[in-house]
């Protein structure tokens, strides 16, 4: 496979086996794809099993907390919200606009799931959620095979994915699930050269998250590359329109929704405003996240403050250390704009911030590397007590420490 993502004679043969170390799922002669979601899937039981125990012991208990309640609310009470009344003006008034900065492709899923007779609105949330982080792993398992052939180090990049400070959120009425799945296929588009694909793809991930502006650089970089490997090869009109046509869908989703707030609230900057204003999220050059993590080592020490910025440190150390990888520059493109967009957001959500850094999946890539070299019997319970960890720091922000999560 070569940095360009194109395909080698190789890749039917590399999908077609697993490592043998991986001797237990290689038994069961799953194809990569299915792995990857077994993978995933164990880590998600495990982490809800671990929630559901905590929720009934302990200072959890006495917080009245349930593991239906976990699952839904949060940022789920809205997306809940929205899927049952939309943007009305009744619900807009109410909340005071919030929730207008809560983008509607997710809540717009929700609701066509909950359509169907028996599916409730929560219900049909968690499934969405549930269903797309299977697809985001099977993405993602696809998406390391390419970029390294190996199907070991593939696997291993969903399992830490899987288990990443944050990574709770995948657990949750959270949107963090169908962004990821979407992100990762539009990349896998790109290297894939599917150009059109990718420029849906985006476009539909600028209906969730605004991250989706990771991926339109990452898409306008990958054209720019295209066209100039066009001119240079003096290629004809058609190896052109269809990277075009990408960089022109890809931000429509993203700003056909800024657009619709802005005539909501008849201010231009409706969507900026209301982060702004009613969740005191701001660009402030990472000045405020700087201060917290100063503050946390030289001054007042919790252990909240403690475990999220070691969380934040941690990324942005993975983000410095999967520049070495030999991938496309459009990929690095991506998962440095997504950190620096979780990095120079202001710090009052600062708790938040670790599950910002979530879409950046490539963070995985580096460490996958390091630990593919371990025995499955020590990966395995590696895995398993990272899951466990992961989970008790999320619902410990939420639930002890009543920090968003």
């Amino acid at each position: 496979m070569s940095a360009s993502g194109s395909t080698s004679d190789t890749d039917v043969a590399v999908t077609e086996r697993l490592d043998r170390r991986w001797s237990v799922l290689r038994s069961l002669r799953l194809p990569l794809p299915a792995t990857a979601a077994v993978v995933y899937l164990g880590v998600r039981v495990l982490g809800l099993l671990f929630t559901a125990f905590l929720l009934h012991h302990g200072a959890y208990r006495r917080a009245h907390g349930s593991l239906e309640r976990w699952i839904t609310e949060g940022d789920g009470s809205f997306y809940r919200a929205i899927a049952a009344h939309w943007y009305d003006h009744g619900l807009i008034q109410l909340t005071h606009g919030s929730v207008l900065a809560f983008l509607p492709g997710y809540p717009a899923a929700i609701d066509s799931l909950a359509w169907l007779p028996g599916v409730s609105i929560a219900l049909a949330g968690f499934a969405i959620t549930f269903l797309a982080g299977l697809a985001a792993a099977w993405g993602l398992a696809t998406l390391g095979l390419k970029l390294t052939a190996d199907s070991r180090i593939s696997l291993i990049m969903v399992a830490i994915w899987a288990v990443a400070p944050g990574s709770i959120a995948l657990s949750r009425v959270y949107a963090e699930a169908p962004f990821c799945a979407l992100a990762v296929w539009a990349l896998i588009a790109l290297i894939d050269r599917r150009w059109l694909t990718a420029g849906i793809l985006v476009m539909l991930a600028g209906t969730v998250r605004g991250t989706a502006l990771a991926l339109v650089a990452a898409v306008a970089v990958a054209v720019v590359l295209a066209l100039i490997q066009a001119v240079r090869t003096r290629q004809r009109i058609g190896a052109w329109w269809r990277p075009v046509a990408a960089l022109l869908l890809a931000p429509l989703g993203l700003l056909g929704y800024w657009g619709y707030v802005a005539w909501v609230t008849h201010r231009p900057d409706g969507w900026f405003w209301i982060e702004k204003h009613r969740f005191h999220m701001t660009f402030d050059w990472g000045k405020s996240t700087i201060r917290v993590i100063s503050t946390t080592f030289v001054d007042k020490v919790s252990a909240a403050d403690l475990l999220v910025v070691l969380a934040i440190l941690g990324a942005v150390a993975l983000t410095a250390w999967s520049l070495a990888e030999r991938i496309p520059v459009y990929l690095h493109v991506y998962t440095v704009m997504v950190a620096v967009m979780a990095f120079t957001s202001s710090a009052n959500w600062v708790s938040s911030k670790p599950r910002f850094f979530l879409p950046a999946v490539l963070l995985a890539l580096p460490l996958a590397r390091l630990l593919a070299s371990l025995r499955t019997s020590v990966l395995v319970p590696l895995i398993v007590v990272l899951t466990v960890l992961s989970t008790w720091v999320g619902v410990y922000l939420g639930v002890i420490a009543r920090w968003a999560p």
